[in-house]
């Protein structure tokens, strides 16, 4: 099932989120108040199992909080729970998922 991230991240959190990914040397290809897109190395598309032009989204739902996912213009499958709230945890998780390829 596809899922694109409706809820919206307040201003200040995409940019201390997204300036706290970037510091990890990561690429934002986009960040707006409904995600925040990461453009994918060869290697951490490998360990993420993704597919040729996914990218890593960010999202944020009330319900689970701040989810993660693969897909394209904010639209993800399978959708999981990033298990982080400041903006430094979600960066660090992020971090995580791109140079492991798993959760915390």
């Amino acid at each position: 099932m596809t899922m694109q991230f409706f809820d919206e991240m307040p201003d200040t959190w995409v940019r201390e989120i997204s300036d706290a990914i970037e510091v990890y040397e990561h690429t934002v290809a986009d960040a707006h108040e409904s995600a925040i897109v990461i453009d994918l190395t060869p290697a951490s598309m490998q360990l993420l199992g993704a597919d040729s032009g996914e990218q890593l989204v960010i999202g944020w739902t009330e319900r689970f909080g701040v989810d993660w996912g693969l897909g394209r213009a904010g639209r993800v499958v399978a959708p999981q729970s990033l298990g982080a709230s400041t903006p430094q945890e979600i960066a660090a998780a992020v971090h995580l998922l791109l140079t492991t390829g798993g959760p915390a």
